[in-house]
């Protein structure tokens, strides 16, 4: 345990600031005590004291932290809402590290069918990435997977990533049966910003079925013909 020595004013400001950073500066490492801490509640029974431990490292990307994402994220037994905290948080930490883990969940069939919600999960956590090929490709792959809501967020992470090569699946799934599929395809379309996909949007907006699906693709229209591809 870290121990401090101060004197008057000054040396009680500090100890205070540093306790501050210590737990709101997100990217500062957890004290040893905290970590050891967060250790112990994660073999806790009650699965919601794990959940809570792993809810601790929140806007958190050291290396230590990671270690214990990656650690739960991959752990067959963990109870799936704790496994499926942990899967965000190394997407939002952003740490390269964590891409194997999350492309690794991604590709579990056996994981995913024990909780299909898994996989989409690990989808959204992956838009996080957006140099990294093997992501790309496993998105890509992703938009015609069985699952609804793991199309959904492949489709949603492609758009965030904004890489044109998923331009070409992306417009395949405008023709999708699923309305869902369809306007979340719409929508990511129009994040890319490639202009090879406008006549395909004119096609949607003047003949899809819905009447969301077209307000939608009208207003990517717009955005296109206005420059604003968002990313």
């Amino acid at each position: 345990m870290v121990t401090f020595k101060y004197h008057g004013f000054l040396g009680r400001t500090f100890l205070t600031l540093f306790l501050v950073a210590m737990i709101v500066v997100p990217g500062v490492s957890l004290g040893v005590d905290d970590l050891q801490r967060i250790r112990q509640e994660l073999n806790n029974d009650d699965w919601n004291v794990r959940l809570a431990a792993v809810e601790k490292l929140s806007n958190r990307n050291d290396e230590d932290t990671i270690d214990l994402l990656i650690y739960v994220a991959q752990m067959r037994t963990e109870y799936w809402p704790v496994k499926i905290k942990a899967i965000t948080l190394l997407g939002t930490s952003g740490n390269p590290r964590a891409i194997e883990p999350l492309l690794a969940t991604f590709n579990d069939s056996f994981m995913n069918w024990e909780c299909p919600s898994i996989k989409s999960y690990a989808a959204a956590a992956l838009g996080n990435y957006k140099q990294d090929s093997r992501v790309l490709e496993a998105l890509i792959a992703g938009v015609d997977d069985r699952e609804l809501l793991t199309r959904e967020a492949s489709i949603q992470s492609l758009g965030k990533i904004g890489n044109s090569k998923a331009v070409p699946s992306l417009l395949h799934l405008l023709s999708d049966k699923s309305i869902t599929i369809r306007l979340t395809a719409v929508k990511s379309l129009e994040q890319i910003g490639d202009p090879q996909a406008i006549p395909y949007l004119k096609h949607v907006a003047e003949n899809d079925s819905d009447a969301v699906v077209r307000s939608e693709a009208v207003s990517a229209l717009g955005n296109f013909h206005q420059g604003k591809g968002t990313n």
